[in-house]
């Protein structure tokens, strides 16, 4: 743009630093001033994983920024998970991760390199700057003062989750991410950790409300905010005393809470525009906070620099018609993803290769005929255990219609009708926990009870609508130990071998089931 602009920046984490990095180089003329609270150090967690697809975004966008940081970073690509009844190796898992006061210090570094003021150890309203601005940029975070205050403008929703999440660190190796349930005698925790640095790891630790209420930590208030849990670390220490080799957690502001999923209609009011945690939140399990920050950034300042004295809220209509398919399409997935480890429990049955598919598999992203490319070992495991044949004897290739073909018992695809009674339930929701599937839940049971033996799940015919199908269907096996039936048009049949393969459901019905 030809004109001078001036750009305040609420917020220095990741998006806000990294958005006003790029403004400054690709506008040297514009006043960019960022205003954030805390210093790098003061920053909450350990580490922040590193996503392939960041890493290429990064590199065509800021060559140096992705040189630095790609130089800091630690690299790992394998994953697994540690169970009771064995392991299974995830081949292609991450491309790597760094500390996040170490990104942080970049990230300051850089913006002040390219011109930009960032103003540490002081927090800033938008109506303080909303005056003297052409563009206000709030990145403040999950529990963003800005949204708040334009609740209504921004269509704000924030939806708490079910589980509870502690984020702590350790002084352990890693040869890659790990997945590792340990059982109390108050109930299930959960680790997810990677490491981050020689002898360093980062670890998320999930567990119900529940057991949490069991083993004495429910909600807490806390004096400071810089306080952590040292009673659940410590407690969690001896859960895991496997893993940590004898160790301890460790704390930076580490509390059990609940994770918030933040969703707008609206992006932008006016001047102001949310950016990173502010407008949208992806659950941890999926990996992509980080990913859906930064990448937002960028396309926020593709859309503002890119057309010559465009009027600002031009520009911000564009951000968000460009960028929301793709934060939405993350959202849904992590979604998912959520719900499948609050969840966890219901699947510890599985062997250890088929619950690593059905890890990988969760958001419909990936399928068995991805995986059979990707990671044919891990495929081959997983459908001898479930076709209970020598590894041998499985398929290279076409994966779908051999797992469709199979002649189990309970499992036949496109059958034009069943000797069994058949009941169909229609799914409209993919959590398989709430009150709606309570709901489908309770007429299954009555279908059961009077003699169906087959629960027929029909719905839309779209990729979405089947992952909800599945995830229904899972508990009504779980559960009621019922044969489940879900509808699905041809080109979605590979997410339903995923399902059958991963104890989703039995049968699979092409066409709408009516």
């Amino acid at each position: 743009m030809a004109a001078a602009r001036r750009v305040h920046v609420l917020g220095g984490g990741p998006a806000g630093l990294f958005v006003a990095r790029l403004l400054a180089l690709r506008c040297p003329g514009w006043h960019v001033h960022v205003y954030e609270r805390n210093p790098p150090e003061e920053t909450f967690g350990f580490a922040i994983g590193l996503t392939g697809g960041l890493l290429r975004a990064l590199e065509q966008a800021d060559p140096d920024m992705h040189r630095s940081i790609t130089d800091a970073a630690y690299r790992f690509s394998s994953g697994g998970f540690r169970l009771p009844q064995g392991e299974a190796r995830l081949g292609r898992f991450h491309s790597g991760a760094i500390a996040r006061a170490q990104l942080l210090r970049l990230l300051l570094k850089g913006a002040r390199e390219a011109g930009v003021r960032v103003e540490i150890g002081r927090s800033c309203t938008a109506a303080e700057v909303l005056g003297d601005a052409d563009l206000v940029i709030a990145a403040d975070g999950v529990s963003s003062a800005t949204r708040n205050h334009f609740r209504q403008e921004f269509g704000a929703q924030v939806t708490r989750g079910r589980g509870r999440l502690i984020w702590c660190g350790a002084e352990v190796p890693l040869d890659g991410g790990i997945f590792m349930p340990v059982t109390t005698p108050d109930g299930l925790f959960v680790a997810h950790g990677y490491p981050y640095g020689e002898g360093l790891s980062s670890f998320v630790i999930d567990a119900s409300a529940s057991t949490l209420a069991k083993a004495g930590f429910g909600d807490r208030q806390w004096a400071g905010e810089g306080q952590s849990d040292e009673a659940a670390l410590e407690y969690l220490s001896r859960a895991f005393s496997e893993l940590l080799g004898g160790g301890s957690f460790i704390g930076n502001r580490s509390r059990w809470g609940s994770f918030n999923t933040v969703r707008c209609t609206r992006w932008h009011h006016g001047k102001i525009v949310l950016l990173g945690d502010a407008a949208a939140t992806a659950h941890p399990s999926l990996g992509s906070g980080t990913k859906i920050a930064m990448e937002s950034a960028i396309a926020l300042a593709d859309a503002v620099t890119t057309v010559s004295d465009e009027p600002v809220s031009g520009a911000l209509e564009r951000f968000e018609a460009t960028r929301r398919p793709e934060v939405e399409r993350l959202q849904e997935r992590a979604t998912r993803s959520q719900l499948w480890w609050e969840s966890f429990e219901v699947r510890r049955h599985l062997t250890p290769a088929r619950l690593a598919v059905a890890y990988l598999s969760r958001s419909g992203a990936v399928s068995l005929d991805d995986l059979a490319v990707s990671d044919p070992q891990l495929v081959r495991l997983a459908l001898a255990d479930f076709a209970d044949v020598a590894p041998s004897e499985v398929p290279g290739s076409g994966i779908t219609d051999w797992v469709l073909g199979r002649p189990l018992e309970a499992r036949r695809h496109g059958h034009s009708g069943s000797a069994e009674p058949t009941a169909s339930i229609e799914v409209t929701s993919g959590d398989a926990w709430g009150l709606a599937a309570d709901e489908l839940l309770a007429q299954a049971r009555e279908f059961l009870r009077r003699g169906v033996h087959t629960i027929r799940l029909i719905g839309a015919d779209s990729r979405s609508a089947l992952l909800d199908r599945l995830a229904v269907g899972e508990r009504i096996k779980t559960e009621l130990s019922a044969v489940v039936e879900v509808t699905a048009s041809p080109e979605h049949l590979r997410h339903a071998a995923d399902g059958i393969v991963t104890g989703r459901a039995d049968l699979v019905r092409t066409g709408d089931g009516s």
